[in-house]
């Protein structure tokens, strides 16, 4: 017989006709739906052996990269703080002093400044303040210009209030908000006005909220003006700072709806005045 044949009882038939056998069909059928069962048992299983695979191979990744970084250090390099034992940095810092004052000691002065002025004689503020405004005008260092508008709040009069609103022009958004920081906290009506102005000018969102922070530490009608102008604003987070300091302004509070607010502020009612406690009890939450 050929190799298309084969053996069934006593006899040769060829494959075609065996295949066409019933049984040998089932069994075919059967060992088929077999291999598929065990496919989609098996699937889920290297799915997941798959996922651990990747998520170990990112955890170390991490631990690796975090190895890395402490022993090679971010910029000062590895136990930067030992370099003041290390006599090589010591001596190049001493000749680094040796040519001029470092930055370094700058804000260290800056920040005694700071601690001291209130403390210092008005003649002695008036000749700091001359200091004050040239680092404000020449220094390069958003830090250093942050300082001397720290250094200036507790000095009183014309020339530390214009040496702070420097402050609020400057391109370091750190500086501007320490400037509507220190506004707010000078009593001088002139302060609220320019920080009222701030929160109508500024197209920064963090500089506008220090600048309504600052305003809720004065009051007045500037003050509530501002305050309910801020309330129909589209960023929810100006909404929330105004409400804020409306509660620091008022001694009130009404909760976070503007227009309770608004209402309150228009008309002088206070809507919570008629609710009995459990009503009240619900608003906090």
């Amino acid at each position: 017989m050929g190799l298309g044949h084969v053996r069934s009882g006593s006899k040769w038939v060829s494959h075609r006709k065996f295949d066409n056998r019933p049984g040998y069909r089932r069994f075919e059928e059967e060992s088929l739906f077999r291999s598929v069962c065990e496919f989609w048992y098996r699937a889920p299983i290297l799915a997941e052996i798959l996922w651990m695979r990747s998520k170990m191979l990112r955890h170390l990744r991490i631990l690796i990269a975090g190895t890395c970084l402490a022993v090679t250090g971010c910029h000062d390099g590895p136990l930067y703080a030992l370099k003041h034992a290390n006599p090589f940095f010591v001596h190049q810092w001493n000749q680094d002093e040796a040519i001029g004052t470092t930055d370094f000691q700058r804000q260290k002065e800056l920040e005694l400044l700071v601690r001291t002025m209130p403390n210092e004689s008005p003649a002695d503020q008036a000749q700091w303040l001359v200091h004050l405004e040239q680092i404000m005008q020449q220094d390069a260092s958003a830090e250093m210009r942050h300082l001397a508008i720290r250094a200036a709040a507790p000095v009183q009069g014309p020339a530390a209030r214009n040496l702070i609103e420097m402050g609020l022009e400057d391109p370091s958004i750190k500086v501007r908000m320490a400037a509507c920081d220190v506004l707010g906290s000078r009593e001088e009506p002139a302060a609220a006005e320019t920080l009222a102005r701030i929160i109508g000018e500024s197209t920064n969102g963090d500089v506008r909220q220090a600048a309504l922070r600052g305003l809720g530490q004065h009051k007045g009608t500037v003050v509530t003006d501002s305050l309910k102008l801020a309330l129909e604003d589209r960023d929810p987070a100006i909404r929330l700072t105004a409400v804020q300091s409306l509660e620091s302004v008022t001694g009130k509070s009404l909760g976070n709806d503007p227009a309770v607010w608004v209402a309150y502020l228009e008309n002088g009612t206070d809507p919570t005045a008629d609710q009995g406690l459990s009503d009240r009890l619900r608003n906090l939450f």
